[in-house]
């Protein structure tokens, strides 16, 4: 039997082509104090969603929702608590990764209006996702796995950054480009904390389709 669990979504890609998915061997799973136990005599592997949460940087709690709605295959036993085939867990994140590849997601806190990121989206046929609020955002990005996060700036909206912070923090997730979109009134203090979290791009309202459209083409021809 495979000795590896596929434990998230990390690695560089060129678009259109299916992101490598990195391994972790049951070796590696034991320095987080994760043990994978054999359940029946077929020898079939399990992990509980708090063991998954640790290796996937994610709370167990997300585990369970993506169990709860049915994304997840698991197995609940006598006891209440829920266990998880590695075999299930691999398939479900390569299916994640597959849907992810078409996805940017839109953040924009301050709801300053995305239809033209939208209508860019769509035009380069990327599935737009779009959240008005950060934890909302963050439990999208770990459902998709998008190719490009989009994350709308506000000087009355300090959220966005801590959102940024998330994003760089998260194993499965800090590889992934951010482009900023800001207004008229942006600072060159926010310009420069921009380009902490690694931005590979900063575009200033208003907005065109065209410019948005060049800009995501752009980060995306040329993601590794």
């Amino acid at each position: 039997m495979n000795n590896t669990l596929i434990a998230g979504v990390e690695g560089k890609r060129k678009r259109g082509r299916p992101r490598s998915m990195p391994e972790v061997t049951m070796e590696q799973a034991a320095a987080y104090g994760i043990t994978v136990p054999v359940l029946n005599d077929t020898g079939e592997r399990f992990l509980s969603p708090n063991d998954i949460g640790k290796v996937m940087n994610v709370s167990g709690e997300a585990v369970k929702q993506w169990i709860y709605r049915r994304k997840l295959p698991a197995v609940r036993l006598a006891n209440g608590y829920w266990k998880v085939r590695v075999a299930d867990l691999e398939g479900f994140l390569k299916a994640r990764t597959e849907v992810g590849r078409f996805h940017v997601l839109i953040t924009d806190g301050a709801n300053s209006g995305s239809k033209e990121i939208v209508a860019a989206a769509e035009a380069l046929n990327l599935q737009p996702v779009i959240a008005h609020n950060y934890p909302d955002a963050l439990l999208k990005a770990l459902d998709h796995f998008p190719s490009l996060f989009i994350i709308c700036v506000s000087p009355s909206d300090p959220g966005c950054w801590k959102f940024a912070e998330k994003i760089r923090s998260n194993k499965a997730l800090r590889s992934f480009p951010i482009l900023f979109i800001g207004g008229e009134s942006i600072s060159d203090d926010q310009t420069d904390l921009a380009l902490t979290f690694d931005a590979k791009g900063l575009l200033l309202r208003p907005l065109s389709v065209a410019v948005v459209q060049n800009e995501i083409d752009r980060i995306l021809k040329h993601r590794i």
